[in-house]
């Protein structure tokens, strides 16, 4: 082989390789399109996700009222996992979203309206007609429950039991709980209060003198608890565990 020979043969791969940039814009451009038309999907599948989150899992919720001041302001978004309760009863202490009862037939809204209620409550944005409560528990099924004198306090199981997390500290004035509550309230009396049916538990706002807890709906039914609170998320000021 002649020297001429063996340069054309050193040079072709090299005009190979001069020739792969000219075809990747194509290939660019497959790529940009594939990643558009998968778009769609992607959302919907991030979608069904974070509806399988919210249902099982977590969910974010607003907080419309006052009536856990000082622990949660108005405004608030507090995440409520739906895991804990599936392993263990509800505990003293714990603070719980339930759904409350409404009565009546509910009006139609239009599709458009309930998917934007969804997705607000899917990050903890409020609908405008919050049908949820949240609330610390303070007494369990068999608990013997009471609140009374002046200031109020709080004792179950004939024992009193602290409030450091009470509105001011102190509640002088805000409805009491004794034995002649316990037949509207439909429990039983006790020789300390009443008695909290099995299957249920009995909650009270930390705002005890802003709060319509369970003083006037009664213990809250275990199947009606959505989950529970563990840790405020927004603003980020007030971020925090409860």
């Amino acid at each position: 082989m002649t020297t001429e020979e063996t340069e054309v043969t050193a040079e072709q791969p090299q005009e190979q390789i001069d020739d792969e940039p000219k075809k990747k814009p194509k290939s660019k451009k497959r790529s940009v399109a594939r990643q558009v038309a998968e778009l769609p999907l992607l959302v919907l599948v991030a979608f069904v996700i974070a509806i399988i989150i919210k249902t099982f899992l977590v969910q974010a919720f607003f907080i419309p009222s006052g009536s856990m001041i000082p622990t949660l302001k108005v405004g608030d978004r507090v995440l409520v996992e739906k895991i804990s309760y599936r392993l263990r009863d509800p505990a003293r202490g714990d603070i719980i979203v339930f759904a409350r009862e409404i009565l009546g037939p509910q009006p139609d809204v239009p599709w458009y309206q309930d998917a934007r209620n969804f997705l607000r409550e899917l990050v903890g944005l409020p609908i405008g007609d919050e049908e949820d409560f949240i609330k610390r528990v303070v007494a369990v099924s068999g608990d013997s429950v009471r609140y009374a004198g002046n200031p109020r306090t709080l004792y179950v199981n004939g024992e009193e039991v602290e409030q450091p997390f009470i509105h001011r500290g102190v509640d002088r004035s805000s409805p009491t709980l004794t034995k002649k509550d316990c037949q509207r309230l439909d429990m039983k009396r006790s020789d300390d209060g009443c008695l909290v049916p099995a299957g249920r538990v009995f909650v009270m706002g930390d705002n005890r003198g802003n709060s319509q807890d369970s003083r006037f709906l009664g213990p809250i039914e275990d199947d009606k608890i959505i989950g529970r609170g563990f840790v405020v998320i927004w603003p980020i000021g007030h971020f925090g565990s409860l």
